[in-house]
Order: C-alpha cells, then structure tokens, then sequence
C-alpha cells in the first residue's frame, strides 16, 4: 500500500480540491473512472482539470446510475497511467483537499503507485466540527444543508461542492471564533 500523504487540519486560500468517481469501494479490486480537480488561489477557483478513464474494465449498472458514467462513455479514453503525469504535474506540491479524502487518495496512490507527499485535508471533519448538530456530513447533506452547489457525484461538480463547502466553514469557523484542533 502507497502512503495518501500527510493529514492537516489548517485555513488556507491555495490548495486543490480534488474528487475521483470509481468502479466501487475497494481501491485493491475497483477502479477509476473519471478525476476532477479544482486549483484554488486566494479563495478564488483559477484552474480546472476534468478527465474520464477507462477502467479497462466493465463499469456496472448501478455505478451508471449513480454517476452518469457509461462503458460507452470511456470506451475512448486515456487508461489511469495515461493521465499520471498531468494529474501530478496540475496538483504540484498543493494542499489536497476532498470530502472523505483518504478514500480518494489511497485510489490516486495505489493506482499510480507512488507515495504521495502533499499535506491533505477533509472537509468532513471541518463540517463536523463546525456543524456538530448534523446527524450526517455526507457531501450530500451538505450540499443540501448549506445550499450549494448540486452534488451530482460527477468528479467536477462535487469538487465545486467541497470548494464551497471548505471555504463556508472557513468563514463559520472565523465567524465563531471555533479554534482547529
């Protein structure tokens, strides 16, 4: 197993969003089938990357319907080794920042078989530290709670969602004067 990279806790204005779609759960057995990231400078959103995969294998019934992403969809695209170095060269040495973002870097990780050395973020744990009342922190509650962005589980569209997630509660947490544990 890659290393993720490293877990922080902080406020920052530069930094990339970064949220993958898959195949399923397991980055041992599943695989990537579309990355979207966000570059972020001084809160402002200044440069997008958005790329399909082909998994090289059979995307099922029930991934289609919930993404959107058909066979037919990535039957032309680049496979995950393909789009390696543009992916590492558009996250550079930026802080990663995600919804549940181990999940999506232990896939980046595995799958590009490298340890990862950027510092990361969740927006999940700044959403449960800023919105303890909440039953759930899914992106989708969220989403919903906080009315932004449509969460559509398309890589792109819910990088825009956890952009606007984290820079919402990096403005309740100053609001609130709530210090990072």
């Amino acid at each position: 197993m890659y290393s993720r990279g490293f877990y922080i806790k902080k406020l920052v204005n530069d930094y990339c969003v970064l949220d993958i779609e898959t195949t399923g759960l397991s980055w041992q057995n599943d695989r990537i089938i579309e990355i979207g990231i966000l570059k972020v400078r001084d809160h402002k959103i200044i440069d997008r990357y958005s790329q399909l995969i082909h998994p090289q294998t059979r995307i099922s019934a029930f991934i289609t319907q919930l993404t959107g992403i058909s066979n037919e969809m990535v039957k032309n695209m680049p496979c995950i080794d393909d789009v390696k170095k543009d992916v590492l060269q558009f996250i550079g040495d930026d802080i990663i920042i995600g919804h549940n973002t181990s999940f999506d870097l232990n896939f980046i990780a595995n799958h590009f078989q490298i340890n990862m050395e950027n510092q990361y973020m969740d927006t999940v744990q700044f959403s449960r530290l800023v919105y303890p009342q909440l039953k759930h922190h899914r992106l989708s509650d969220m989403v919903e709670y906080l009315h932004l962005s449509n969460n559509e589980h398309r890589a792109l569209a819910d990088c825009i969602s956890t952009y606007e997630l984290y820079e919402k509660c990096k403005s309740e947490l100053a609001k609130r004067k709530i210090l990072l544990k």
